[in-house]
């Protein structure tokens, strides 16, 4: 039996969370746009906009795309979760499935291969699987818009147009849940700032309806535990990356990068399938283009070689009882 938690929460952090639910300053408040603020080191962006979700935030980049070029073709990795991918679906935009690298990474190679023109503004989104910042060999045409799924990663490197992250309880960094769009665009920032808050004046300020929106903005309670999170991140990345360490003496482990937020640990293993059961850890993703929803003919070999030998480790920070098998003390 093992018991594993994302952080081991300090009585500071707790107080602080406390407080703010005393005040009662629980809906959009001054710690929103605080935590935007101090997450800009992060992005490496200049505009940040927090969301209720990463969920939320592909949701309002495909529809920013949508009115701002019409229907483009969005070429993404069929490894990685839905909500992304359903996004562009969602808005019209072509959805176009690329393989992976053996690294599990977005396929460069691949892409060029199987992109065509067809008129459409080409969209392209990677995925930082497992928690890397960058792709090894990204060569793209140079004429697309990089819309990068950075929902594993908390310090992306990759150069891109738009990035998104997620704070949901088991990423490196947590606010119970919320997301986070990142951008150099200033029209786009203020587009994004207002679809999150039912499509109002981005100052927040005017009861003024100007474009489309949704009740997408983080609130105060969730952006305060970020707040902790940015000022704890060293720590709990240097004990992520110290359980990476301890599991590569003991398995044959994908590479990191430098700038990794090492979300998991990655080895290709014959006995993934019963090695999950063993461990009762889920598998990260099943492949899109073979659900029911997104199902097509399309063939990707490398993927679906390597889909069943996938073998995700958790790396989270602290442990309270570990087994034999995952010895990260």
């Amino acid at each position: 039996m093992k018991i594993f938690h994302t952080n081991k929460w300090l009585e500071k952090d707790i107080s602080t969370i406390s407080d703010v639910i005393k005040r009662g300053d629980l809906g959009f408040g001054p710690n929103v746009t605080l935590f935007e603020e101090r997450y800009a080191p992060f992005s490496s962006k200049q505009y940040n906009t927090s969301t209720n979700s990463a969920s939320a935030a592909a949701f309002i980049i495909f529809h920013y795309l949508l009115e701002r070029h019409g229907q483009c073709d969005v070429y993404t990795t069929s490894l990685g979760f839905t909500s992304p991918a359903w996004a562009a679906k969602h808005f019209g935009h072509n959805l176009i499935f690329v393989d992976v690298q053996d690294d599990l990474q977005f396929s460069s190679e691949h892409y060029r291969q199987i992109r065509k023109e067809s008129g459409n503004k080409i969209v392209v989104m990677p995925v930082l699987y497992g928690g890397v910042s960058t792709i090894k060999n990204f060569n793209l045409v140079g004429d697309e818009i990089v819309v990068v799924d950075s929902a594993h990663c908390a310090t992306p490197t990759i150069e891109s147009d738009f990035v998104f992250f997620s704070f949901h309880t088991y990423k490196p960094i947590c606010t119970s849940d919320g997301g986070m769009i990142s951008t150099d665009i200033e029209e786009a920032d203020a587009y994004f700032k207002s679809y999150r808050n039912f499509g109002r004046k981005a100052d927040g300020q005017t009861y003024n309806i100007v474009q489309h929106g949704f009740k997408f903005y983080m609130n105060n309670l969730n952006a305060t535990i970020g707040l902790t999170q940015l000022e704890h991140y060293p720590r709990l990345l240097q004990e992520r990356r110290s359980n990476y360490d301890k599991l590569k003496e003991k398995y044959n482990l994908l590479e990191h990068d430098e700038n990794s937020s090492y979300y998991f640990a990655t080895t290709l293993s014959d006995d993934a399938d019963s090695i999950i059961e063993h461990l009762k850890i889920s598998r990260h993703y099943p492949m899109l283009h073979k659900t029911n929803f997104y199902q097509n003919n399309k063939i990707l070999p490398n993927l679906e070689f390597l889909h069943s030998k996938i073998l995700n480790l958790p790396l989270y920070s602290y442990y309270e009882e570990l087994t034999d098998d995952l010895c990260y003390r």
